[in-house]
Order: structure tokens, then sequence, then C-alpha cells
């Protein structure tokens, strides 16, 4: 029986998709429950319950949309929303500590700039991975957040020749989305591979992303690695640098003046490069030894759990891993999945909570069609093309358009958030 402190301490490790996911689902299983609650006013405090939400970022970021942010400043404005305005999230029962994390043990989680640690009686680890800056955003605030988009617009701006080194589903898509709104740029997409879109995807797929790419008229130099560069490296972070040890997001990956040379020999010149070289997972801040020297807390696909979103090791049934630093997703990270896995661990920790240590059934993800060879993918690749593969094979391009969202699900995203109001169930 895992014992618990009163009031009961639940901590979440992150607050983007799968954090806020188990945040508002906890916030309706454990906060709103008297039976006049309808969304209309914050739920009423429960002494029982003392949630703590950690990230070093004051706000939501919509990093599903930061391609086309680089790409459009208006669009790019809307990606990052404060904490404070979503009413829910200043409950008294909610207290978010804006720190950076620096290690996570069985019991507690340990921060960069406070000596004082947090103490758990659940907690929900949803920390992500991490990508270099621009992509993976720098910035601790959204004033940080604006002041260095506005460099990157600039830069983007004054370059004639803008290359971008791999190509996965994230520098496909920013290659699509500068060509689209900067169409007299050059932009070229340099890929190790002879096809883009690494993964269990259909060639079938990844020739259609190619060729819309040239109808777009990007540059592809595929089946080519970069394996010499002189440039001018910037560095728009705005946080110490001492954390990119832990926080890779604090390394600009944005260079300028570069001559690139590649595995065949050529020689690429570009005013400005985008490294989109994939992401680093967190497992050097994951201090959870296993049960079992054979299974490891932190597999190669990220932290392993079970059906219900819990670690799976017979040690840490009080501790959940949500969204992409889990292996849920080993193939493909999709931010609707981390929400969705977000609200499956939220409930089921309300469940343990009102079992009172009995046996209760908990909620899992549901079991998804198919179970192929292959993943499904959607690539949005500028305003208006978009390439998506299902369980069935790839969609055609006309169908394919009509299933696209024009914000990339940022309107969905704050709805499910709840930005604005206080959240339902349901809703």
């Amino acid at each position: 029986m895992h014992l618990v402190s009163s009031p009961i301490r639940i901590a979440i490790a992150g607050g983007n998709y799968g954090g806020l996911g188990a945040l508002k689902s906890l916030y309706l299983h454990l906060l709103a429950t008297n039976p006049d609650y309808d969304g209309s006013k914050q739920a009423p405090p429960n002494p029982n319950v003392k949630i703590t939400l950690i990230d070093r970022r004051d706000g939501f970021v919509h990093y599903l949309g930061m391609t086309r942010g680089l790409s459009q400043p208006d669009y790019a404005h809307k990606l990052w929303v404060p904490y404070t305005d979503m009413p829910w999230l200043q409950h008294p029962s909610i207290t978010i500590k804006k720190d950076i994390i620096s290690c996570i043990t069985p019991t507690h989680v340990e921060l960069v700039n406070s000596s004082e640690h947090v103490e758990f009686d659940y907690l929900v680890v949803a920390m992500g991975q991490s990508r270099n800056a621009p992509i993976g955003v720098s910035a601790s605030t959204r004033s940080e957040y604006l002041q260095a988009m506005e460099k990157y617009f600039g830069v983007i701006s004054d370059a004639q020749s803008i290359a971008i080194v791999g190509g996965g589903a994230v520098g496909t898509e920013l290659a699509a989305d500068l060509k689209t709104d900067y169409p007299d740029k050059e932009i070229i997409l340099i890929h190790s591979r002879e096809l883009p879109i690494p993964g269990p995807f259909m060639d079938e797929f990844r020739h259609e992303a190619v060729r819309v790419l040239h109808k777009l008229g990007v540059t592809t130099m595929f089946g080519q690695r970069v394996i010499d560069e002189s440039a001018v490296q910037e560095d728009f972070s705005l946080e110490h640098v001492k954390h990119a040890n832990i926080l890779p997001e604090l390394i600009d990956s944005v260079k300028r003046n570069a001559t690139l040379g590649t595995s065949t020999g050529a020689k690429v010149h570009a005013d400005l490069v985008f490294n989109c070289l994939g992401t680093k997972n967190k497992s050097p801040l994951i201090h959870l030894p296993s049960s079992s020297s054979d299974a490891p807390v932190f597999s190669s696909t990220g932290i392993r759990i079970n059906d219900h979103m819990q670690i799976d090791d017979p040690k840490y049934p009080h501790i959940f891993a949500v969204g992409d630093i889990s292996n849920q997703a080993a193939v493909a990270k999709y931010a609707g999945a981390a929400i969705k896995s977000g609200n499956v661990a939220g409930s089921n920790i309300a469940k343990l909570i009102r079992a009172n240590g009995e046996r209760v059934e908990l909620g899992n993800m549901g079991k998804r069609r198919g179970g192929g060879v292959y993943s499904t993918m959607k690539l949005v690749l500028g305003e208006h093309n978009t390439v998506i593969q299902s369980e069935d094979g790839v969609i055609p391009p006309e169908m394919a358009a009509s299933m696209s969202s024009p914000d990339i699900k940022l309107s969905k995203v704050l709805e499910n958030m709840a930005v604005g109001k206080f959240p339902t169930l349901g809703r």
C-alpha cells in the first residue's frame, strides 16, 4: 500500500500538453466535485489536496506551431499563453513553481534555484523532450519569447538563402513554411537519408512530401550528411547557458553566413542555417532505480509505462509519465496524445486517492485500431498543403487538405486547456 500524507501532495513536472492535461483532469476529479459546479466560476477550496505544477516557463507553448511561428509573426505571438490566462490555475489548492527541474527521485523533485525540494505522494512526469532553440524555445517568460522571436524574424527577413539541416517532420515543415511565406528566398533542405521523415512510414508518404516540397520550390539535398561547417553562431538564448546540459533548448541552433560541407563533397553557402537534427531525452534528470537491471525505468524510447500511465515498475505505482517523455509513442510524438495521456494519469491518480488503498480499476488510453507496420502522421507543409498517412495508407491530397487545421490546432488546444474560463467534464 502506498502511504500518503495529509493534505495529499501531487506534483506535476512539466506544464505543457501532458502536464496541463493531467492538471486539468485533477482539477475536475478532485477540486470541482461539488454538485453545483458548472464551470461558471472557480471550484471551491479543498484543504485535503495540494497540487504543485513545476515548469521553468510562465506559460504554455504550442510547440506544434513553432515552424509556422518562425515564418509568420502574427501567428507566433499567439503560441505562448501565460498561465495567468487560465483562471482555473489560480485555484488555492494549485501552486505554480517557476524553476528548472534538476532531479526527480522516488519521493521529491529537486530544483536548480531552490534548496527546497518539492515532496510528493503522487507525481506526473511530463517534461517532454528537448530540441535546440528556436524550435525548443529558450525563453522562460512570454516577454523574453517575444523578444527572441523578433530577432529571429529579423535574421530570417535579411537572409536570401536559408539551409535546414535535418529532414524529419520538423525540418520538412520548417522548409515548407519558410518557402511558402518567403517564396523569393532560396530554401535548402539537407538530409542524410535518400528520403525525408524517418520512421515507420510508407515511401509513398515520403515521396508525396518531397513532391510538395519541390512544388513549393524547396531545394532538396538528400543522401548527404553535413560533415563540416564554418559559420557565425547566433545566441538568442536569454537564460544562463550553464544549464544547457539538462536543457538543450537553451542552446541556439541558428547560424549565420555558413558554408556547409556534405558527405558527397558538395558545398552549400547559406546566409542562415537551422539545425533540426532531432530531440534529446531527459534521462539524466530521472533518478529512479529500477527493480531489475534488465528493465531500466528509462528505455531507449522513453520512460517505460503501463497502460495506466504508471511507470512500469512495481516500485513506482505513485509515479506516472505522460507525453513525449514516455515510451507510449515510441515512434511519433503527438500533442493530442500527450494531452490525452495526461488526462488519463490525472484521472487515475484521483481514483487511487478516492480508493484509499483499496483495489480500483484504472483507466487507459484505449486501443488504437490497426497496430500494423506503419504509423500515422500528418505533415503540414505550409498553409495550403497537408500530407497524411493513415493506418490505411496515404490520404489523397484533396482530402488531406480538407482534414487540415488552418491554425495547426492552436484554437482546439486552447479550448482544451480552458484558456480564459473554467473547465468542465467533456470540454
